[in-house]
């Protein structure tokens, strides 16, 4: 998740199943210039907050430096972070900007993807940002595996091609 998400919603991002009792999944913050405040949600423990800024003391949460791109933490540095960190596995539940460095890094293998029934416009931020393509066909390409009703809500699975 990006630092915007932690500003302007101070989510938890745990896990609140019924019946879950097994340990929380490490959290993950994208925080290029350490906005995270010490009074988030998640500047607590098991939270990994990757930086390209000189890192300092947020909360409890771990902190560390990683690799920088544009200004932003290296999608490369951010999953071998995550590897260090013992992650086989990473949800991505960011926004525009974080679907779209994942994106154009070539290394997002499938999509869960969320859909109401409302219609934002140009109030809306962009679920995915700027792709960089130089040609539609650049465009990352996915396979539809199924859509469910979520309520009024529609829930499509893709994999990529």
């Amino acid at each position: 998740m990006g630092v915007e998400t932690v500003l302007h919603d101070d989510p938890e991002l745990t896990a609140r199943l019924p019946g879950r009792t097994v340990d929380q999944p490490l959290r993950v913050v994208l925080d290029s210039r350490l906005r995270t405040p010490a009074t988030a949600k998640l500047a607590r423990e098991n939270t990994l907050i990757l930086t390209a800024a000189q890192p300092h003391a947020i909360g409890s949460a771990e902190v560390r430096r990683v690799g920088a791109e544009d200004g932003r933490p290296a999608v490369p540095d951010v999953l071998k972070a995550l590897k260090d960190a013992g992650a086989t596995s990473v949800l991505i539940e960011g926004g525009g900007q974080v679907a779209a460095s994942f994106l154009r890094a070539g290394v997002v293998d499938a999509l869960e993807w969320f859909r109401a029934p409302i219609l934002l416009g140009g109030e809306g931020r962009p679920c995915v940002a700027a792709l960089a393509l130089a040609k539609l066909s650049d465009a990352p390409k996915f396979r539809r595996l199924g859509v469910e009703p979520v309520g009024d809500d529609l829930w499509e699975r893709y994999v990529r091609l």
